[in-house]
């Protein structure tokens, strides 16, 4: 059976690649999964300059899946093109990098360099409802969209997919920014707001009050 696909200009032997941030750079799967078996290799989350994240508590596990605010922790952009990229390209696999930023600035700045690696496209994340600036702050509305696409379009030559957020009333709005502003690709969608509270203390349990939720499947 064939299985290769071009998805967005990106050639792939199969349509499987894995969601953003549940990955890290891969070092960590390496030991369970032969990452040349994948289409392609998606990222954390990474910025220009190196991000802590949020506080702990910031994962917590739920009866429908996962609860998490890791706040997009990060070594920032020149630290993976110096560690990881190096390591990423021993793999038979195109490298999708996701992208996130505080600012409008920022992405165009973190895609500029971007452009430069030995990468095979960029997942712009404009979705994360886990950090205060940035991010899902820019994804919400068609406008938002649209100005942070163009504005990185106008530096970045390789292929671009823009993650959107669910936590919207109408999802095609986005979607619609995304395109009209040049974009190669979607994805849905990132994690879904939620909180979970200790019934013990009357609190959220996680250090962010809220988090981002992944569902399994029953």
């Amino acid at each position: 059976m064939k299985t290769e696909i071009d998805f967005a200009g990106i050639k792939m032997k199969n349509p499987v690649t894995v969601a953003s941030g549940t990955f890290g750079y891969g070092r960590e799967m390496a030991e369970y999964i032969d990452l040349n078996k994948l289409g392609a290799i998606i990222t954390k989350g990474t910025f220009l300059k190196p991000r802590a994240g949020n506080k702990t508590p910031r994962v917590c596990e739920t009866a429908s899946g996962m609860m998490n605010a890791i706040g997009l922790e990060n070594p920032g952009i020149e630290h993976f093109a110096e560690e990881d990229l190096p390591w990423l390209k021993q793999f038979d696999t195109p490298i999708i990098l996701n992208v996130g930023a505080s600012t409008l600035e920022e992405y165009v700045e973190v895609c500029r360099f971007a452009n430069k690696l030995d990468i095979d496209g960029v997942e712009l994340n404009l979705s994360c409802p886990n950090v205060h600036a940035g991010c899902m702050a820019f994804g919400t509305t068609y406008e938002g969209v649209k100005e942070a696409t163009n504005a990185v379009r106008k530096v970045l030559d390789k292929p671009l997919i823009v993650k959107l957020t669910p936590n919207v009333t109408d999802i095609t709005l986005p979607a619609k920014g995304a395109e009209d502003a040049g974009a190669d690709a979607v994805s849905a969608i990132n994690t879904l707001l939620a909180m979970k509270i200790d019934v013990k203390t009357r609190r959220p349990i996680l250090a962010n009050n809220t988090g981002g939720l992944s569902r399994t499947c029953d």
